[in-house]
């Protein structure tokens, strides 16, 4: 795998991290009646986050795939 791919997963992984605490965050706070709001953006942070480096993934094995059809 190249180097782009393998920070785009590690971004995603860690992406999918946060989106956790911040799901438990959003949860624990709306059970204990207070601020949900800050959890709410963290979450939607991590989603974007993910979002991103799912795309870079993708770009990153497009261009893979390209390089190799240009030296097969």
């Amino acid at each position: 795998m190249n180097i782009a791919f393998n920070t785009a997963v590690t971004g995603m992984m860690a992406a999918q991290s946060h989106a956790g605490d911040a799901a438990r965050e959003v949860v624990n706070n709306a059970a204990k009646g207070q601020d949900i709001i800050q959890a709410s953006v963290a979450l939607k942070k991590a989603e974007a986050a993910h979002s991103a480096s799912a795309m870079t993934a993708r770009i990153a094995s497009e261009m893979t795939d390209t390089l190799l059809d240009i030296t097969v």
